[in-house]
């Protein structure tokens, strides 16, 4: 091959040079960091710690059970007001009974009071009667107080029951563990965290562009991933935009480059990267990402 000479490989750099400032005014390449959504777990109750089924760095499935939690008394409680929910079965046999009894006084009045007008029943059958009927009245409206205050102590017996389900941990999606915050036998308040779980199955990328770049790019916009030391490229998607403008984050190399104004955008990927695609793309990890520009 011939040499070429000092002016000849000056256009050829010079050429180079060209052709990448070109490239570079349609496709935006911009580094980006994976990030994964975490849910941190806890009770809506509060209650001990009892059992820790999985630990940092486990897998968890989706309805996996993470951990329970126990309250002292909890048991017996739930027992006492099912006893007294069991009552509204006997009350409501008592309550029929109530009812024909007073049916039948008030048909008995109804009968004397039309055969005192022809002169057949007397007058103490007839008080007779209309006592009985207000006794069989007042007898049914006591039975049926009691029939509410049973159907009362098992509603009560039912929201006890439910504050179990409260005390267990269970996984909404497939991930791993990734912080345990509590010890088997500390007391948890409602609301406080005891694990968190990564959803690696759908990670997502933080990237960052410069201002005079963001006006040629929009939401819905396909971009491509890749992962440094390997040729493979995961397809994503720009998903959110910042609506407000930032400095560059320290992670920036130059201070030219942090005194720069950026705006933060969203990637989510196609889930090829993530557990389903053989787990390439992994929290924390710098990527590249080719961001094809607008007009």
């Amino acid at each position: 091959m011939a040499a070429r000479t000092p002016t000849a490989a000056v256009a050829l750099a010079a050429g180079i040079l060209a052709a990448a400032c070109g490239g570079s005014t349609n496709t935006l390449t911009v580094a980006g960091t994976v990030e994964i959504r975490e849910v941190r777990l806890s009770p809506l109750a509060s209650g001990r710690l009892q059992r820790l089924l999985k630990d940092e760095g486990d897998s968890v499935r989706v309805g996996d059970t993470v951990a329970v939690l126990e309250q002292p008394g909890l048991a017996a409680l739930i027992e006492q007001r099912r006893a007294l929910a069991d009552a509204a079965s006997i009350r409501t046999a008592e309550i029929r009974a109530a009812e024909a009894d007073s049916q039948r006084a008030a048909n008995d009045l109804g009968r004397a009071r039309v055969l005192a007008g022809q002169g057949i029943a007397s007058a103490q059958e007839l008080e007779r009667l209309q006592a009985a009927a207000a006794a069989a009245g007042a007898r049914l409206q006591a039975v049926r107080a009691s029939v509410r205050e049973s159907q009362a102590a098992r509603a009560a017996a039912e929201a006890t029951a439910s504050v179990l389900d409260q005390l267990v941990l269970v996984s909404p999606a497939d991930g791993i563990v990734l912080t345990r915050f509590a010890e088997r036998g500390e007391v948890i308040a409602a609301g406080v965290p005891v694990v968190s779980v990564g959803l690696v199955r759908t990670p997502w990328i933080r990237a960052y562009v410069g201002e005079r770049f963001v006006t040629r790019l929009r939401t819905g916009q396909d971009v491509r991933i890749r992962v440094d030391g390997s040729d493979s490229a995961f397809a994503g998607r720009i998903t959110e935009i910042a609506p407000r403008a930032e400095f560059t984050p320290r992670a920036a190399l130059t201070e030219r480059e942090r005194a720069d104004l950026v705006f933060g955008i969203k990637i989510t990927t196609d889930g090829a990267g993530g557990a389903g695609g053989g787990g390439r793309l992994k929290a924390g990890m710098p990527v590249q990402v080719e961001i094809p520009l607008l007009p």
